[in-house]
């Protein structure tokens, strides 16, 4: 990874001396992050946060003020704060990897950050857990958009800092559990300046981008915004394989598969005097995708489309009579449009050294639309009229309004309480379709969903002795909603508390028990779910549940050698009315339903370290299992009983990823890894995909300023899955069936300053 170095944040001058006092004393009980993909220097800024708890006061207060506290020591790897497991990276660690600032967020994620697996199109899975991730924008808990959705909730452009917990989670945070990945973005410098970087590559792909800011004369106002457009003919994993006899490689052609949308992000942080700061942030995206086809070479007559045909992976219709791949013409015109809109007003009040308020109201509207193509959805049922196919069409809307509110007081230099609470009104709209048979008119749903969604905690952390640290809290979460004929609330009281001890400055335990509360999504299309078949009938309500859980964790962390950071966490979690999602035909669209009851546990190994001034490295390794029994809810009537427990289809027993840096005066270069031992398939997912192995690499080199053209700019190459290994990520599972990842690809970026 690349070496973190020291960033100089922009003050506001002539501040007050309470709110520089109360900067102090919140700077003096700061650590440094226990999980960096990388290492801190030799000189540590101790204005960086262990984990996403102190971004909040942290990473927004030190904007604020004149003083930028550093300590000139030995690197101090472990902080005895905190029982969470946890991981952090910097805006300079990112634009040294592959892709830069222009990776996706998901990527980004998956290939830094222990204990998370990916899936197809974005999907993160966390230690078992489907879906479910808690995002934050500058430790605002943002509402969940609609289900289905392609788009990634920020790009990493705008990020100052992402921050990412994976386990121990104290009672500030609550809603959905599986993750909680606070994304930190970036305030504007006092001197306005920015950047237009262009980057391109394979599959036709363009993505221009502008990012700029600065501040008023005073420094009481910093701005940022950015602006970006991309294209690319390769939008989404493609389902085909290589071909019929080569199932384990995916192919090369990218059919019907175009992709473009554009994003906009803006920021405005403002002191209108020493006690108080407002931020307001907001974001707008919109992107177009096609919906992949089979290539014209795969038509009717081939194999995988054949009744009784059996995959290299075990799947088989169990009606030897139906083919196990629905036939899809390379002409259907299947897509997918998908709007957001996001915006938070933040107000914090510094009432003395040791009280901070902070309230936030926010809002966020989500707009997906599903563009279908009924005379090539339905073309199977010439040759085989049993099928239950379906064409769907829907032009569905959320809007979600909110407000959270914080108070953080400091007892004395050992105790740190918080209080808060959260108040969201969700309503999902618009017109829902789908037409099983050309000969039949289709069936229109346009009900609206309603949920309404309330919390408040309390915790305490303090400090029993130098080396031991308790933190102990309290969440209540309610729920009501409203969907498909169904009215149905519930709400948990969870007691959370976490124990660290640090026998030596250089080693670190920790303990973690806590009950998760993981409320059902608003949106809800069970009975289009339920309905899409040639025998129409009356659908049934049955409620969603939210997922209760009972979660265990343990871990070390161990400084050695000086500069390298080893940990080993565990984790188990067990619990009832598991949630996970369905798919809906060939459309991303998903659909909650309940296990009745589940577990997961696993490990996870961490080492990462700087091999010396120029060169770092990080590697981690999970192991993990989750496994459910009992369908029930959702798009079920009832309860689909099995025989005992079955792997959840997002299950991969071995993940891990590993990265290495070189970092030389103006040159840099990276190379990143990711190795999974494949997801789930076949009947009650009983088998596992083939592993596979891909790997990324960088080099870039930025010119000096005293060079006239192009001062300062930076030039750079990304090789993509340098081995070309197009591996299965899902087979006959979930949107489209099957996805193939990316084969070999190439990009060129040029960034200018401006």
């Amino acid at each position: 990874m690349p070496q973190l170095k020291e960033t100089h944040v922009m003050q506001p001058p002539r501040l007050a001396s309470p709110i520089a006092l109360a900067l102090l004393s919140t700077l003096t009980w700061a650590s440094p992050p226990e999980n960096l993909p990388g290492t801190l220097p030799e000189t540590i800024p101790e204005t960086i946060p262990e984990t996403v708890e102190d971004t909040d006061e942290m990473g927004e207060a030190t904007k604020s003020a004149e003083l930028i506290l550093q300590v000139h020591a030995k690197k101090r790897l472990i902080s005895g704060k905190a029982a969470t497991s946890s991981s952090s990276i910097t805006r300079e660690q990112i634009a040294k990897l592959p892709q830069g600032q222009e990776i996706s967020l998901p990527k980004l994620i998956t290939q830094t950050t222990p204990g998370v697996v990916s899936g197809p199109f974005g999907q993160m899975f966390f230690r078992g857990n489907h879906a479910n991730v808690l995002y934050q924008l500058d430790g605002v808990p943002m509402p969940e958009s609609p289900s289905g959705s392609f788009g990634q909730a920020m790009s990493p452009r705008n990020l100052e800092r992402l921050d990412v917990i994976t386990g121990g989670m104290p009672a500030e945070y609550g809603q959905r559990l599986s993750a909680v990945v606070n994304l930190v973005t970036k305030t504007g410098p006092e001197k306005p300046s920015g950047e237009i970087e262009l980057n391109y590559g394979s599959y036709q792909t363009l993505t221009p981008h502008l990012v700029y800011g600065g501040s008023n004369e005073s420094g009481s106002l910093h701005y940022f915004f950015s602006l970006n457009y991309q294209q690319t003919s390769r939008g989404l994993d493609t389902p085909q394989p290589e071909s019929e006899t080569n199932q384990t490689q995916g192919g090369t052609e990218s059919v019907h598969n175009v992709s473009y949308g554009n994003h906009e992000f803006a920021k405005i942080d403002w002191l209108p005097d020493a006690r108080n700061h407002w931020t307001f942030t907001a974001f707008h995206s919109q992107t177009f995708f096609q919906i992949p086809n089979y290539p014209s070479s795969f038509g009717t007559n081939s194999r995988l489309f054949q009744p009784g045909f059996q995959d290299f992976f075990g799947n088989a219709n169990a009606d030897p009579s139906l083919p196990t791949y629905n036939y899809v013409p390379s002409n259907t015109n299947d897509t997918q449009t998908e709007t957001q809109v996001y915006f938070q007003a933040v107000w914090k009040h510094y009432f003395n050294e040791k009280s901070i308020l902070k309230i936030t109201p926010f809002y966020r509207y989500s707009l997906i639309l599903v563009g279908n193509d009924p005379a090539n959805d339905l073309f199977s049922k010439q040759n085989y009229p049993n099928l239950d196919l379906t064409s769907f069409q829907m032009n569905r809307y959320t809007h979600s309004l909110g407000i959270r509110t914080d108070y953080s007081l400091r007892t004395s230099e050992n105790n740190h309480i918080k209080t808060g609470f959260q108040f969201q009104s969700s309503r999902a709209a618009g017109a829902v379709s789908f037409q099983t048979a050309i000969n039949r008119p289709p069936y229109t749903d346009s009900s609206p969903n309603l949920g309404y969604y309330s919390s408040l905690y309390f915790q305490d952390e303090y400090s029993i002795l130098k080396s031991l640290v308790l933190n102990a809290g309290m969440r209540l979460d309610a729920t009501q909603l409203s969907f498909g004929g169904v009215n149905s609330q519930d709400s948990l009281l969870q007691p959370r508390i976490g124990l660290s001890y640090l026998p030596t400055d250089e080693t670190k335990l920790h303990l973690f028990y806590g009950k998760l509360f993981q409320s059902a999504p608003i949106e809800s299309l069970r009975i289009e779910f339920n309905n899409t078949s040639s025998s129409f009938t009356a659908p049934q309500a049955y409620d969603i549940k939210a997922e209760k859980d009972d979660y265990y964790e343990a871990g070390v962390s161990q400084q050695f050698l000086g500069n390298q950071l080893a940990s080993f966490n565990i984790y188990y979690r067990n619990g009832i009315n598991i949630l996970d999602d369905d798919q809906l035909l060939n459309t991303s669209i998903a659909q909650p339903y309940n296990y009745q009851k589940g577990y997961a546990y696993g490990a996870e190994l961490s080492l990462k370290g700087q091999i010396n001034r120029d060169w770092s490295h990080f590697i981690n390794y999970s192991y993990g299992i989750a496994r459910g029994m009992n369908r029930t809810g959702g798009i079920l009537n009832g309860v689909e009983t099995t025989d005992g427990y079955q792997f959840l289809d997002h299950v991969q027993l071995h993940t891990a990823n590993a990265g290495l840096s070189y970092t030389k005066d103006q040159f840099w270069g990276s190379l990143m890894g990711l190795y999974g031992s494949g997801l789930r398939t076949g009947p009650n997912n009983s088998i596992g995909l083939p592993s596979h192995f891909s790997f990324d690499a960088t080099v870039g080199y930025q010119f000096k300023k005293e060079i006239p053209w192009i001062p300062g700019s930076k030039l750079s190459v990304d090789l993509l899955n340098v081995l070309d290994n197009r591996y299965p990520v899902t087979i006959a599972n979930g949107f489209n069936g099957s996805h193939y990842a990316a084969g070999r690809m190439i990009y060129l970026r040029l960034a200018v300053p401006i």
